[in-house]
């Protein structure tokens, strides 16, 4: 049986749209559904004359946060890495690469915008799936809570399940604070690089050393 050429490096004739390598029933496509129907416009407009750096789209921030806590993922620093690594939080980003402080500060100053956009996820899930042929969220969870999905298209979330919203989104803050104190100004996998180099260098040197022996 042949084997076929290892593929690894070679280039692509026209550019990749990122897209392509997304199943078509992704649930990131009910994300970008949703979240297009939230009104920034008042956040953004803070940005508007302010003498500094383009701020990154709040709905780009929305998108990767919303899809983020579908994947169970609340640490600012992890979904930095997933928008380097993951081609789902690529496209949701837009091949942008915000990072953890950017993810971190928006989650703690918009609180009310994104518990607006999860309310909006469960209230409209069944209508956006039906629509777009995607699979239904099922629950999002965090320390054992679960977030199901009701049947009904008229559906409004009670009280109880509007600040489970509320928890998931402190929940996010909180880990945020914790990592801070761990890793500081780094995102936290630096170390784990820094350890391999060291064992790899460490290595070489042991079979150098071999060698003259």
């Amino acid at each position: 049986m042949a084997v076929r050429s290892d593929k690894m490096g070679q280039s692509w004739l026209l550019p990749l749209d990122i897209s392509e390598l997304i199943p078509v029933d992704h649930i990131c496509y009910l994300v970008i559904a949703i979240v297009n129907g939230i009104d920034v416009s008042e956040i953004e407009e803070k940005y508007r004359f302010k003498l500094c750096n383009s701020a990154y789209p709040r709905r780009m921030l929305l998108r990767l946060l919303v899809q983020a806590a579908i994947d169970g993922v609340w640490s600012s620093r992890k979904i930095n890495k997933l928008a380097h690594e993951s081609v789902v939080y690529m496209y949701l980003a837009g091949n942008e690469k915000p990072d953890f402080r950017t993810l971190c500060k928006f989650r703690s100053e918009n609180k009310e915008l994104i518990e607006t956009t999860f309310e909006t996820t469960f209230e409209k899930n069944v209508t956006f799936t039906k629509a777009r042929g995607i699979l239904t969220l099922g629950h999002l969870s965090t320390n054992g809570t679960k977030m199901k999905a009701n049947a009904s298209n008229d559906y409004t979330l009670c009280k109880a399940e509007i600040e489970a919203i509320r928890e998931i989104i402190e929940h996010g803050i909180a880990i945020d604070k914790e990592e801070d104190k761990l890793y500081g100004d780094k995102r936290g996998d630096e170390l784990q690089k820094e350890q391999i180099i060291e064992k790899l260098d460490k290595a070489e040197e042991e079979l150098n050393t071999a060698k003259h022996f």
